[in-house]
Formats: C-alpha cells, structure tokens, sequence
C-alpha cells in the first residue's frame, strides 16, 4: 500500500493511500450536492477523482493549486467538515488532518515524524 503526502501552505501529512482515496471520494460525493459548481470546483472534483484512483505512493491533492484565495479555502473546509460526519471511522483520522491542515492548525512537513496517522484519542493513556 502507497501512501502520499498532502500538502498546502508549505505543511502536511503522510495518507496512506487507500484512506485518501475513500477521503477524496466522500469529498468529490459532498461538494457535487452543491446546486451548481463554479468551474473550479468542477476542475477540483474531477482531479480528485482521478488521483482517488492511484494507489502507487504518488497521489497529488492540489490544493496550492485549487485553493487560492480565503473565499476558496472556506469553501473546501465547509464541504470538508460535512463529510466528516459521512465518514468511515477507519477514515476519520486523515479527514481530521485534512481539515487541520486547511485550518493552519498543522505544521508537520514531509520530513517530520509520522506520528500523527493514528489518532490520540484512540489510544488513552
């Protein structure tokens, strides 16, 4: 199993692959509800889409590329936060570090420690 890293704003996290592709999917599945997408959405739903289906450790999210302004990023983080509900608990970790991530809560590279793919809560102290 693959796994990529996810980037935006210079930080981000290791996903293995499988997880991203069933992320990607319930994000592209959420943001189609809309009424009508701008076609950027479309462009971004389409490309995610097709990254869903790589499994070889190379899969590209874009978001320096699709999220370019403020008004973008709410946008993704509003459709991001309902899917989380939609999501498969085996899922919910990277959709949580998705969504830090466009939080600017997360400031992991692709050099720092993977420690962060399990979730603390599941392992109380």
């Amino acid at each position: 199993m693959g796994t990529s890293f996810v980037e935006f704003g210079g930080f981000g996290f290791w996903a293995r692959d499988a997880v991203l592709d069933s992320w990607l999917t319930t994000l592209v599945d959420e943001l189609e509800t809309l009424p009508t997408l701008k076609p950027w959405q479309e462009s971004l739903a389409r490309y995610w889409r097709e990254q869903a289906t790589i499994d070889a450790g190379c899969m590209s999210i874009g978001l320096d590329d699709f999220i370019t302004d403020n008004e973008r990023k709410a946008i993704v983080l509003s459709f991001a936060r309902i899917a989380l509900a939609r999501t498969d608990p085996d899922v919910r970790r990277t959709a949580i570090l998705f969504i830090d991530l466009l939080d600017g809560k997360l400031n992991t590279t692709v050099s720092s420690p993977i420690d962060y793919l399990t979730d603390p809560a599941d392992h109380p102290e």
